[in-house]
């Protein structure tokens, strides 16, 4: 199925979305995981109807990484993955802190949000799902 691109509302009309306009969204989703939980990029490459790499991209540059906790951000395999502000280790520590259980560089199943889990919305279900 193909996806529908993110469009936004501008002078009265209609318009694709630009890198920036991504970065606003996925910055105000990845800002409403709460402390304790994360999500996948796939999780919310799906919500917002792009690749799970332009979140990514979106992410890696965040220039408020505590602000927008976009350690909350994990791989779909539920690996830790990379971090910009001083790698996947600092990334684990963060996680850690925040009481998400990280084991041999992965997190727990039961640390992801429930819209996440179990094919809802981060591991290959469509939202019509």
């Amino acid at each position: 199925m193909a996806r529908i691109p993110l469009l936004v509302y501008e002078g009265g009309v209609f318009r694709a979305a630009r890198l920036e306009d991504l970065r606003e969204a996925v910055y105000m989703l990845v800002s409403t995981i709460p402390v304790g939980k994360v999500a996948t990029y796939k999780c919310i490459a799906n919500l917002l109807g792009v690749s799970p790499r332009l979140v990514a991209l979106a992410l890696r540059e965040n220039k408020q990484p505590v602000v927008v906790p976009c350690h909350r951000v994990v791989m779909s395999s539920l690996r830790v993955g990379g971090y910009s502000m001083g790698g996947s280790r600092v990334k684990e520590r963060l996680l850690s802190i925040e009481g998400v259980a990280v084991r041999a560089g992965r997190v727990s199943e039961s640390d992801v949000l429930d819209e996440c889990r179990d094919g809802r919305l981060g591991r290959g279900e469509n939202l019509e799902a």
